[in-house]
């Protein structure tokens, strides 16, 4: 059966959405970006045993692309792969118990020989690690999953979700705006500081993406000096030198091209030393050559690691209308 996703209102006025089910391997998630925005949802919970992990990495990303949070209840559970989009969430929360990891989540299919197995391992792992260090995890919850098998799931308590990033933000914490007298404080000082970085991340990919054009060797230039040596790329873990060799093919096909963000579509999160800068662009390409061009519209993802200087960890997107 499909994931369902079911919105849901608190007394406030609060919207939400409650996704529940297993993710089956090559799913579609349209019916979660409808569902989101019919429903106003602000934040997602989920009711699940896990299921695909490339599903849940998909919507993890979605979530993390529509600047939703993530709340996890001991009541409804999260299990196996299901942590994985439940770490999309810009700010995540959960209670104790309410998050159980195990090895299966990472495991291959059986039917593979061992060789194929041990490949297929290493690419998931890889795969997942590049995941986690996108959202702000610590890539060292896959190493506490790979502890356990699925007949002893590993429900993971307060302290550890915060040790390793699952979590940034205590449940049933009080809102600023209770506090009767407000004072400065170091909260105070790293939203500033936030803010700035946002600011920052938003700066660099506006001027990636901006200043591509019809120069493909400065262009080129740009992406070693701005891409890290390994990195996400389009949902898979990619070289630098792999990435070169692709954007290449796509230059040569296009000669000219031309980037413009829609204003007010720009979205930054920053947390644990990374940001993800996300939007939507108006696209033109063209070949001369081939007496052919094209035009439309994409949204884009970039994860940017925080440095001297920066770097791309994570490149995603897809095209919205051609």
């Amino acid at each position: 059966m499909a994931l369902d996703y079911r919105p849901v209102s608190l007394d406030d006025g609060t919207h939400f959405l409650v996704v529940s089910g297993e993710f089956k391997e090559g799913e579609s998630l349209d019916q979660f970006a409808a569902s989101t925005r019919a429903s106003r949802a602000v934040f997602v919970t989920f009711d699940s045993p896990g299921g695909s992990i490339d599903t849940a990495m998909r919507l993890g990303r979605m979530i993390r692309a529509s600047g939703l949070n993530t709340i996890q209840i001991r009541k409804m559970e999260c299990a196996s792969a299901c942590s994985l989009a439940f770490a999309g969430g810009v700010q995540r929360a959960a209670e104790p118990g309410s998050i159980g990891v195990h090895r299966s989540s990472f495991a291959p299919e059986s039917a593979l020989t061992r060789d194929d197995a041990v490949a297929n391992v290493q690419a998931a792992t890889a795969e997942i690690m590049s995941y986690l260090s996108e959202m702000g995890v610590d890539p060292q919850l896959l190493a506490l999953a790979l502890r356990y098998d699925k007949a002893d799931m590993r429900y993971l308590s307060v302290s550890e979700m915060r040790d390793l990033r699952l979590t940034n933000n205590e449940p049933n914490s009080p809102s600023p705006t209770t506090a009767e007298e407000p004072q400065p404080s170091a909260s105070t000082t790293q939203a500033s500081a936030s803010k700035d970085l946002e600011a920052a991340a938003i700066g660099f990919v506006r001027r990636l993406i901006e200043s591509d054009g019809n120069d493909p060797s400065a262009t080129l230039r740009m992406v070693v000096d701005t891409y890290a040596a390994n990195l996400s790329y389009y949902g898979k873990p990619r070289t630098l030198a792999e990435v070169l060799a692709d954007k290449q093919r796509y230059f040569q096909r296009w000669p000219e091209r031309g980037y413009r963000i829609r204003e007010g579509s720009i979205l930054a999160t920053c947390a644990n030393d990374n940001c993800m800068v996300s939007g939507i662009y108006d696209w033109t390409v063209r070949s001369l050559a081939r007496n052919n061009q094209a035009r439309g519209v994409a949204r884009f993802s970039y994860t940017i690691s925080l440095g001297q200087p920066p770097k791309v960890i994570a490149e995603d997107g897809r095209v919205i209308k051609q």
